[in-house]
């Protein structure tokens, strides 16, 4: 993925608040996975005060300056059923105008993503005013969804597109399948490392059958 500014192209992004959190130990005796415990209740108190009210800077909206999309979205895959599904746990988001599935290569704007409850609710908060696609997959379905309207946010605003409804494509039945479409390595087999070469923190092997082994080999890099 590289980003290509054109000639004479006029281009700027806000990266941050960047929040750097150092912890420690009181004394030798205590547990050290404390700090991993601990860094992990700093995040949950971050990103509820997300996006922060303290930045000066004008390229960075506050809350009261954004917007807010909400929906829910449905799945219908006539090979399956002829009634529409649950998009459950769905992955939501708003991204810049493109083709389906552009928002994977797409760098230069801003993306804000969410994941939609067990009924395919989903609620997409803090939203800086600009045009947007709206995109997502859906986790057991092969695809991408694309809302063909342009959503546009304004400060404040509030905007419900409804029930949305994503078809996967298909050419027919399936009649063998391996795995399940959900964009991780979940099911992948991970064999034990050599214990010359593991870390030492997963010397465990509990600790190693559910460490970050098992975990989804993704993560949301949201930029304000």
């Amino acid at each position: 993925m590289i980003m290509k500014i054109g000639a004479n192209e006029t281009w700027k992004k806000v990266y941050g608040p960047i929040f750097i959190h150092l912890n420690s130990l009181s004394s030798d005796a205590d547990n050290p996975y404390s700090l991993w415990e601990d860094a992990k209740q700093q995040v949950t108190k971050e990103a509820q005060s997300w996006p922060y009210d303290f930045p000066a800077s004008e390229d960075y909206p506050k809350l009261g300056q954004r917007g807010t999309v909400s929906g829910r979205l449905l799945v219908l895959d006539r090979f399956i059923s002829n009634v529409k599904m649950i998009g459950s746990r769905a992955h939501v988001g708003l991204a810049q105008p493109g083709d389906v599935g552009s928002w994977q290569l797409e760098s230069k704007g801003y993306q804000f993503w969410v994941q939609a409850d067990e009924d395919g609710y989903f609620e997409i908060n803090g939203i800086r005013p600009g045009d947007y696609n709206l995109y997502a997959y859906v986790p057991g379905f092969i695809g991408d969804y694309k809302f063909a309207s342009l959503i546009s946010i304004s400060p404040g605003c509030k905007a419900d597109v409804g029930n949305l409804v994503y078809e996967p494509p298909r050419d027919g039945p399936t009649l063998w399948e391996i795995g399940i479409p959900d964009r991780t390595a979940a099911e992948f087999y991970v064999p034990c490392p050599n214990p010359r070469y593991v870390n030492p923190l997963y010397l465990s092997q509990d600790r190693l059958e559910s460490s970050q082994f098992t975990q989804k080999k993704y993560c949301w890099l949201l930029f304000e």
